[in-house]
């Protein structure tokens, strides 16, 4: 079992994105709502660590990005994020927990969100297509932390951090 970090977003970008996810994401595999992974494996073991520095985190402000495009992940779809607020964030993070992280979850990635993911690559072209015919770019804000257990299917939730302070 590990424990995942997403992003989570301001009511106007969810109510955008959420229905993106519904329609495009497979029903059997769609847990939780439309977020932004930030870590993937973190060990359970050092929770109180984790939930410290994420309340530490809580004190700043919440985190504008562009939604500048859609990826092809090949058997999905995403859309591209430009926050380097939330690059830092991650860097923060990265570097305060670099002995506990994963080699995956110690290499920078590109921040996005999961629209489609695990379907065939057809499915997945003509949802790149959709989503490209409707797309420009838009602002919105990354407002607060998830904490999730991972269970090998569904998710549990542990916690949510508010991103609301005026730290800089």
């Amino acid at each position: 079992m590990a424990m995942i970090l997403t992003f989570g977003f301001d009511a106007a970008s969810f109510a955008r994105l959420e229905p993106l996810r519904q329609r495009h994401f497979p029903a059997a595999r769609n847990f939780i709502p439309v977020h932004v992974t930030l870590f993937q494996q973190l060990p359970p073991d050092h929770l109180p660590r984790i939930l410290a520095d994420l309340a530490a985190e809580g004190r700043g402000p919440a985190l504008p990005f562009t939604a500048t495009g859609i990826l092809d992940f090949g058997g999905g779809a995403a859309i591209d994020l430009e926050c380097p607020p939330a690059k830092a964030l991650q860097q923060r993070l990265r570097k305060s927990w670099q002995e506990i992280l994963s080699d995956s979850d110690d290499r920078g990635s590109k921040l996005h969100v999961t629209v489609q993911n695990k379907v065939d690559r057809d499915t997945a072209l003509a949802a790149q297509a959709t989503l490209r015919a409707g797309f420009s770019p838009w602002e919105g804000l990354l407002d607060r932390l998830h904490l999730w257990h991972y269970r090998g299917g569904p998710w549990e939730h542990i916690a949510t951090v508010p991103l609301q302070g005026d730290r800089e």
